[in-house]
């Protein structure tokens, strides 16, 4: 089992999860005492009930399955038989991409490796919790290699930006809310058993802060996208489509 110091965690169990009523009343138990949802959800539209909700608290969903559903599928040969859509299907050069470009959204996570972005499809942009890491994990799924990199307050953006604009990546800004944002900030440190000291989920920091980010992204030229009151296989999507659209046009 991993160690994390003396970090002391908490779990709350709930099992047979099979109405939307049930989902609602253990979601609402989430809302109250934040922290990471570990789910075995495959109904369609309890997945995605419990999906948007999570998002909208501010806590990240964890399809538990979903890796040991890959290895079986792989195993076997087989497709899965699930009713949510995206499931694995049977091992192909499809799935070795999903599984390569997931290794390199978590390499390459918060800026990580940052001289190697040039590999990426996609570089996301944006401050601390616009869903950056989660989004550049989905589209991890479809194949897409993405990456992020953090635009912190009071600090230079990366260099790194620049070079990839010039080199032609496709460069997204995520931006949020100033009261959203401090509000998952507010859930992240509850979660995490930290106070409120600091600037992290200040609003008037929090202003200055998108202010700022959104500087950055004017100077790149690059589309913005608003993820207030997007999920994040919303936000996804919208990328997906522009890597699609850039694909098409150099091929023309």
């Amino acid at each position: 089992m991993p160690m994390f110091g003396d970090v002391k965690i908490h779990y709350r169990r709930h099992v047979m999860i099979r109405t939307s009523d049930t989902l609602g009343g253990v979601l609402d138990a989430v809302e109250k005492e934040p922290g990471l949802v570990f789910h075995t959800v495959v109904e369609t539209e309890l997945r995605t009930q419990l999906e948007r909700r999570c998002h909208e608290i501010g806590v990240t969903a964890v399809p538990f399955l979903d890796p040991m559903i890959s290895i079986l599928t792989g195993f076997l040969g087989r497709k899965a038989e699930l009713t949510r859509p995206g499931a694995q299907h049977a091992v192909d050069e499809r799935y070795y991409q999903r599984v390569a470009a997931l290794d390199f959204a978590l390499a390459y996570d918060d800026g990580n490796l940052a001289e190697r972005l040039a590999e990426a499809d996609v570089v996301l942009i944006g401050v601390s919790r616009t869903s950056k890491t989660p989004t550049c994990v989905y589209l991890a799924g479809r194949g897409v290699k993405a990456a992020n990199l953090p635009l912190i307050g009071g600090k230079e953006p990366p260099a790194a930006l620049w070079d990839l604009r010039e080199k032609g990546t496709l460069i997204v800004g995520l931006t949020a809310k100033p009261t959203r944002l401090s509000q998952i900030r507010q859930n992240r440190l509850s979660a995490l058993n930290h106070g409120g000291e600091g600037d992290y989920a200040d609003l008037e920091s929090i202003k200055r802060e998108v202010i700022e980010a959104r500087k950055v992204m004017d100077a790149l030229d690059c589309p913005v996208i608003d993820v207030t009151r997007r999920s994040v296989e919303e936000t996804a999507a919208d990328i997906f489509r522009r890597i699609e659209t850039g694909r098409q046009e150099r091929l023309k």
